[in-house]
């Protein structure tokens, strides 16, 4: 009986261990992305450690964000600018709050709070 409960108690230390989120978020972060609900022809970005880049209509137009990261896995989108003749839902100067919930080579779920809206989602790595 001993031996029967010693050996679950490792099977469940290895399953804990091995769905736990990594917590090294920069570790994935930069690279070229999609968001898992739109095609890349509207719209992807290219993250860096310190700016983001939304580009929309196959590149033709972006939308520059600085990063400012608060923890490992939290960072401020504060947004620049955009050479797009239509508007950003934000104004420059204004923050977005992203937390990433779960992250790895290929992809990264994420919160992000914006004017008390909270939104989540998921993105896939294309590059």
């Amino acid at each position: 009986m001993k031996k029967v409960l010693g050996l679950l108690l490792i099977v469940a230390m290895f399953t804990s261990l091995s769905f736990r989120t990594e917590n090294n978020c920069r570790k994935y972060f930069t690279g070229k992305w999609k968001y898992e609900k739109y095609d890349t022809d509207y719209i992807y970005v290219v993250r860096e450690e310190k700016t983001q880049r939304a580009y929309m209509e196959n590149g033709k137009y972006y939308y520059e964000f600085v990063i400012n990261w608060l923890t490992e896995c939290t960072y401020e989108l504060t947004y620049k600018g955009t050479n797009s003749p239509n508007p950003a839902v934000a104004n420059i100067g204004e923050k977005f709050l992203v937390e990433i919930t779960n992250i790895n080579d290929s992809i990264t779920e994420y919160k992000t709070v914006f004017r008390n809206k909270t939104d989540v989602g998921k993105m896939v790595r294309i590059e």
